[in-house]
């Protein structure tokens, strides 16, 4: 008598990109926790790999380094959603894009700005002080900041779209206005040394962005009339 076939089992790659993502997920959250306890230098793949409850070798399949994890942990917490998308094809970025008031505009650009930088600064902190002594951490820090300057471009150009820029007030010079103003540094100072709530941050950042951005809204409505 023959024996029954085994039934074939189709395969779910929806099921395992599922679970790769998941164990993608566990090794980012190992990592933020570890590089905040020890700092980048002293955090080892080992550590990152036990706190996550993965084998070794499944980091260096996703990662490929230390550097690779760090890379994509920041890049998972500027996006800030599922599967890390660029910023500016996040549904934040999208909403101040879609905006047409400039004043709106730079409010909802804020809002979106804090929720960003909250996930981020404090592993920001770790890379800046890792870059010190690091080559590599110092390159990607490098690139973060040109990956900043260029969304922050597009927020300017915007606002020239939408007729809202001063006068003489290229995009560029707009760009690194609002690039110094709204930088995590200057937010950290304000926070730690200055002790700012949150409150008075948020209405800091607007009314000196709206000031040294925008033309007075008598000026905007005979640009737009022209």
């Amino acid at each position: 008598m023959r024996k029954p076939k085994k039934p074939v089992r189709t395969y779910d790659g929806s099921r395992r990109r599922q679970r790769a993502e998941q164990t993608r997920e566990r090794i980012l959250e190992a990592a933020r926790g570890r590089f905040a306890e020890r700092g980048y230098a002293e955090t080892t793949i080992e550590m990152i790999a036990a706190a996550a409850d993965v084998a070794l070798p499944t980091v260096y399949a996703v990662f490929r380094s230390k550097r690779g994890v760090l890379a994509a942990l920041m890049q998972r917490l500027v996006s800030g959603e599922e599967g890390g998308p660029p910023l500016l094809e996040t549904r934040g970025a999208q909403a101040v894009h879609a905006e047409t008031d400039p004043r709106r505009t730079l409010e909802r650009f804020v809002d979106h700005l804090i929720g960003v930088q909250e996930r981020v600064i404090p592993t920001y902190e770790v890379m800046k002080s890792a870059a010190r002594s690091e080559p590599e951490v110092a390159e990607l820090l490098g690139r973060m900041q040109e990956y900043r300057f260029s969304n922050i471009t597009s927020l300017a150009a915007r606002l020239a779209e939408l007729g809202a820029l001063r006068k003489a007030l290229s995009v560029d010079d707009a760009s690194r206005t609002i690039w110094a103003i709204a930088s995590p540094e200057l937010r950290q100072m304000l926070h730690t040394f200055a002790r700012w709530p949150p409150d008075r941050y948020r209405a800091w950042l607007l009314d000196t962005l709206v000031s040294a951005l925008l033309e007075p809204m008598s000026t905007q409505s005979k640009r737009q009339r022209r």
